[in-house]
């Protein structure tokens, strides 16, 4: 499945199982005063690098929350409930993946 944002980029998303579009969030103008989360995939030193990223994005964007979530395999989906937190929670989600 692809999505095409507002910046022309073509976005594949592999997991998806149906021909259903999705339309991505929009970015946010600026991280000041915003809630961040910072989801890891569980592989190896990606927490380190996400924690490094948060404190360094607070420093700059004196960020008013940072949320950290880690999957439980790196594997496997997010579970549901913990995007659903996310999604509730944050302003926006920035995730990554380890060595």
């Amino acid at each position: 499945m692809a999505s095409v944002n507002s910046d022309g980029i073509e976005i594949l998303d592999p997991t998806v199982r149906n021909a259903e579009r999705v339309t991505p969030a929009p970015r946010l103008t600026s991280l000041t005063g915003k809630t961040i989360g910072f989801l890891d995939n569980s592989k190896e030193k990606a927490d380190v690098f996400l924690a490094t990223l948060a404190e360094r994005l607070g420093q700059r964007f004196a960020l008013a929350e940072v949320v950290q979530r880690r999957k439980p395999a790196y594997s496997r989906i997010a579970p549901p409930a913990l995007i659903e937190e996310l999604g509730q929670t944050c302003d926006g989600v920035i995730t990554a993946m380890g060595a």
